[in-house]
């Protein structure tokens, strides 16, 4: 709200008009809530007081000493049990663990999404070394031809184009790293306005970095084997008589 009022700052007052009656209020602290939803806290005897409505809530937050779902679901239970019991009618009751496993199924489906985006770029990169790979070949016949001349043999000829295929994807790899990082940060922060009103926390993953690291190793060996298979079984008859 500060963002969109910047008149409004620590210490001030603020008009609102609660059941069509104007109000001021001050303004002591505030606090990032979420996207599409504003919320604001005010005095509980005050605001009751006001809408006359003391002794009254619409919501009911409650505490506990343990965290661990099990302990939370069972004394949700209980809570709902004996609210009901007492006549306490209930619309709508959760947790903590609910709302962060709801919260965690939306991004889910984003990460799912990113995922096969990121398989689908990975292998476009390997058609395109494979095809590289086999310009280079052709482009290389004579200096293949001068490896069998000395007497390379065929797995020789064979692991020079896969150490070179694998060298480009280890610089494509490194190159996504570093990039990965800015990008990862203004996505997680666009994201996280979007959805949360604030910005998500920000974590490299190692274990992604270094599996990413042994897709990008094996999809190199893949992409550049048909080529150098190609390369070993040049004869020095076919690559003297290559123009």
């Amino acid at each position: 709200m500060l963002l969109d009022e910047p008149e409004m700052k620590l210490g001030g007052d603020i008009l609102l008009k609660v059941d069509g009656e104007e109000h001021t209020f001050k303004i002591v602290g505030t606090f990032k809530g979420m996207a599409f939803l504003p919320i604001m806290y005010v005095n509980y005897e005050y605001m009751t007081k006001i809408t006359n409505r003391i002794g009254e809530t619409d919501a009911l937050m409650i505490a506990l000493e343990r965290h661990d779902p099990a302990y939370v679901d069972s004394v949700t239970r209980l809570v709902e049990e004996r609210l009901e019991f007492v006549g306490v009618k209930i619309g709508l009751a959760t947790t903590i663990n609910t709302e962060r496993r709801d919260a965690e199924a939306s991004f889910d489906a984003i990460v799912s999404l990113l995922l096969t985006m990121a398989v689908l770029l990975a292998l476009v990169g390997g058609l395109g070394l494979m095809g590289t790979m086999s310009i280079n070949v052709l482009e290389r016949t004579r200096e293949i031809g001068v490896l069998r001349a000395i007497g390379a043999s065929n797995r020789s000829v064979a692991l020079v184009f896969i150490r070179e295929g694998i060298v480009i994807g280890l610089m494509s790899w490194a190159m996504g790293a570093i990039f990965a990082i800015p990008m990862t940060q203004g996505l997680n922060q666009a994201l996280g306005q979007a959805v949360m009103g604030t910005s998500l926390t920000y974590t490299y993953s190692l274990p992604g970095f270094w599996m990413w690291l042994g897709i990008v190793i094996f999809l190199s060996m893949l992409a550049s084997f048909i080529p150098a298979r190609n390369a070993s079984r040049l004869t020095v008859r076919e690559v003297l008589a290559y123009e």
